[in-house]
């Protein structure tokens, strides 16, 4: 098939002209579809920069604050978007868009944080600490915490031992 335009007339013709409108046509489509995506993008970018940011702001301060007195809990994003009442997609781009992490990377570096706290302070066992602090099973959490510290626990109770008796 071959396709050439007519300066003069602006239009195209080729060796039929059944194929000529079929051609058209199709350019037609793709130039429409081609609008209507720029459009949607459009719009969803001034969807986003109308969102009341206050209202945003507060469910991520009450999401925090519901992981903090839960962490012992299950936080999965589909318990905390069930939760705040927002699909787990939504829930998720807010979360990382106001913490700059995913809600696994936040949850887990709150319960290895509390985990710190009960370690150089209490006397429990790693298993009890790593089930107060959420943790699945004591070798996720010794995991998850040598992941996150670059030691044990056991090696990070007895290094901060180490500092109080100097």
């Amino acid at each position: 098939l071959f396709i050439r335009t007519d300066p003069s007339a602006g239009r195209l013709f080729t060796e039929s002209n059944a194929t000529a409108g079929l051609i058209s046509e199709i350019i037609l489509q793709s130039l429409v579809l081609q609008l209507v995506y720029i459009l949607n993008r459009h719009s969803a970018v001034l969807r986003q920069k109308h969102m009341p940011k206050t209202n945003n702001h507060q469910i991520i301060e009450d999401a925090l604050a519901y992981i903090s007195k839960n962490l012992s809990s299950e936080l999965s994003l589909e318990r905390m978007s069930d939760e705040f009442k927002f699909s787990p997609i939504y829930f998720h781009k807010l979360f990382k868009a106001s913490t700059g992490r995913t809600l696994h990377q936040y949850v887990e570096e709150q319960r290895i944080q509390r985990s710190i706290e009960l370690l150089t302070s209490t006397d429990m066992t790693l298993t009890q600490i790593a089930y107060e602090c959420g943790f699945s099973s004591q070798s996720y959490f010794s995991y998850a915490f040598k992941k996150k510290t670059k030691c044990t626990p056991r090696e990070y109770a007895r290094s901060v031992l180490l500092k109080y008796e100097k």
